[in-house]
């Protein structure tokens, strides 16, 4: 017997008739398990977007300085990259559900440890390696892994739909943190806050979610039949693409290139959620301000995630591209900002390319490599990102705390990331030898 929300003993199966492939089929459980899957990567933004805005009084009340803070911050991206491989494993063996699970529950007592730190160095114990190796769990390669699982013709757009949560909901996660703090609350209440979030969200993941259609008889994007599956396979070449297994895949060019690539949309963002604020700060610009424009970037980031859908008609590397060129003009503009409105223009470039780069990278992924070895290539990519994604922002900070301006780093983050944009317009998919 099968228990949780909205479990369904009938359906998409083989056995459930003809009609045209191309009406949708809402008996399809993917379908109603995409509310709760959104608003779990949503609200599991929460600590991404906490980190930055509860910095500034982090700083002050622990007596850590900008480069401390990009150590923690690094350390725990660092962490997370480098358990992406494990999490790969663990979800081709186990399925999204019970990773959801298990990471939720342990980070939050990561978060909760956080909440009670009396220094920089239970900083760096409890949120950046507890929390670090223990976050990727419940984030963006599972529920990349989810969608992949549970949509073939449907693939980029329902990335696109559950991934743009974390920017509909960054506003929100922007606007209780500062309800936190000007109304007497202090950093150590919001991540106590964020720990039973984290705890509620892994309790919703078991109930709700499911790890692929077959688990219910069910097929991908609700086919009715094999053949209407079969159909969509020859016509989106996912029969080649599922061909490939991890090994293989990762001994491309292409892999190699689909990593500099992911360097360049990953690094401004991580960088931005460490020193985004403080920056915005040191220009002249109120607390409040601040979140409010960096909230109006991740916000924009959803508009680039719904753009994303589009890699089910348009080439995704050709989008990966465009986005990256956008993402990479908006980090250059941003070092030159004076006001309110400059910043805004930036940051709507930032969040726009990132949002774009957030889908496509992963559907080129998936369009290149196909379902078996999505999240094992997916993780491999992560961890070899995770050393950059670990010093970059420690680097930027020391660059300020020396040189009083994030000029070399931000210009040269912005290099990387317009070069990754020329390779992606040129990127090819991989041939796979007989």
């Amino acid at each position: 017997m099968k228990t949780g929300i909205g479990d369904t003993g009938s359906g998409s199966g083989p056995g459930t008739g003809g009609g045209r492939f191309s009406r949708i089929n809402w008996g399809f459980y993917g379908w109603r398990m995409m509310p709760f899957a959104w608003l779990i990567y949503g609200l599991g933004a929460a600590p991404f977007y906490s980190w930055g805005f509860f910095l500034p009084e982090m700083l002050d009340d622990l007596d850590m300085t900008r480069a401390d803070s990009g150590w923690a911050f690094g350390i725990w991206s660092f962490c997370g990259g480098a358990v992406a491989p494990l999490i790969g494993v663990c979800l081709t063996r186990f399925g999204p559900r019970p990773v959801f699970t298990m990471g939720f529950l342990t980070v939050s007592v990561a978060y909760y440890l956080t909440s009670q730190a009396q220094d920089r160095w239970d900083v760096l114990l409890y949120f950046g390696v507890f929390a670090g190796l223990t976050h990727t769990f419940s984030t963006v390669l599972p529920t990349q892994t989810l969608a992949t699982n549970w949509f073939l013709r449907w693939r980029a757009t329902s990335m696109a739909f559950l991934l743009i949560a974390a920017a509909v909901m960054a506003p929100l996660i922007f606007y209780v943190d500062n309800a936190i703090l000007s109304r007497g609350g202090t950093w150590r209440d919001g991540w106590a806050l964020i720990a039973a979030l984290c705890a509620a969200l892994g309790v919703l993941s078991f109930l709700a979610l499911r790890n692929t259609p077959e688990s219910l008889g069910q097929l991908r994007d609700g086919a009715r039949s094999l053949d209407e599956l079969q159909a969509t396979v020859a016509r989106t070449g996912a029969e080649t693409a599922d061909q490939w297994v991890a090994r293989e895949a990762l001994r491309t060019p292409q892999f190699a290139l689909m990593v500099l690539c992911g360097l360049g949309y990953a690094v401004p963002w991580g960088v931005l959620a460490n020193h985004g604020t403080l920056h915005l700060l040191d220009i002249g610009l109120e607390s409040g301000e601040a979140g409010a424009l960096l909230g109006l970037m991740a916000l924009v980031s959803g508009f680039g995630r719904a753009s994303g859908a589009l890699g089910d008609r348009i080439s995704p590397p050709r989008l990966l591209g465009l986005a990256l060129a956008l993402e990479g003009t908006g980090m250059a503009l941003l070092l030159f900002v004076r006001t309110v409105g400059e910043a805004r223009v930036a940051l709507i470039l930032l969040g726009l390319g990132f949002g774009m780069a957030y889908i496509s990278q992963a559907a080129t992924f998936a369009r290149f490599f196909g379902r078996r070895a999505f999240a094992t290539t997916t993780g491999v990519r992560f961890a070899v990102g995770a050393g950059f994604g670990a010093t970059i922002p420690a680097l930027t900070g020391w660059a300020f705390d020396t040189q009083g301006t994030y000029a070399v780093p931000f210009l040269t983050i912005a290099a990387v990331t317009l070069t990754g944009s020329v390779v992606a317009f040129f990127l090819q998919p991989p041939r796979k030898k007989s």
